[in-house]
């Protein structure tokens, strides 16, 4: 009677343990449009403020993001912020040292997105009508369909990097950079691959929830560091 009972008792706990294992959710896919998700930039411009007679250097802490929703011709999108902190020095004619002056902060309505599978859609701030963002549905020797993308970029490599529990997809272009799945181009959101002649502002992490990563092609300094600015 005991070897019976103690037959059932482990045919229930083997059932009981296949049930489990079958509600977990193994689909771990990150999209791009998603409030869990920001992307982090920073650099630095340099200008010739002749107001003054100095050289002004403005170092960019720009954070995009997600929050909210809102219907543009019947149709629903996420609308993405950005919120910027902007640190200004100056260099006087006298000193060789930059002299700190300012600090401000502003945040900004930046465009409607949203996503149909592999397909992202977004709409400029003060604009009614839609263009495609990008197709994440690319595979080797594909042209990148991406708004940004003028010279017909084709991927020549594609990799995977990790992200928490989940991989993301990193194609390799023909022009030596690179595209992320659900993050996009290494150098920022919306931006090609050229380099600003008086600086800029590029790429350098991205979280989705907790879990985040950095993009080592960008220019500005490289880790896993994603400050709230």
């Amino acid at each position: 009677m005991k070897k019976i009972l103690l037959l059932i008792a482990t045919v229930i706990l083997f059932n009981c343990t296949n049930d489990d294992s079958d509600s977990i959710d193994t689909n771990n896919s990150i999209e791009m449009v998603s409030e869990f998700n920001k992307w982090y930039h920073r650099g630095e411009y340099e200008y010739f403020n002749g107001a003054t007679a100095t050289i002004e250097s403005t170092k960019i802490y720009l954070t995009y993001f997600f929050d909210g929703d809102t219907l543009i011709n019947n149709v629903e999108y996420k609308k993405m912020y950005t919120n910027q902190l902007d640190s200004i020095f100056h260099l006087p004619s006298s000193s060789s040292a930059y002299q700190f002056i300012s600090t401000s902060t502003s945040l900004n309505y930046r465009c409607a997105m949203r996503q149909d599978a592999s397909m992202v859609y977004f709409v400029n701030k003060n604009q009614n009508n839609e263009e495609l963002y990008a197709d994440f549905n690319i595979t080797l020797g594909d042209v990148l369909n991406y708004k940004w993308s003028s010279n017909n970029e084709v991927v020549t490599e594609i990799d995977s990097i990790p992200i928490g529990s989940s991989y993301l997809k990193k194609y390799k272009l023909s022009n030596d950079q690179y595209f992320y799945e659900a993050i996009g181009a290494s150098y920022g959101l919306f931006k090609d691959w050229s380099i600003g002649f008086e600086g800029g502002h590029y790429l350098n992490c991205f979280r989705h929830s907790n879990d985040k990563i950095s993009v080592d092609e960008s220019l500005s300094p490289t880790n896993n560091y994603c400050p709230e600015y």
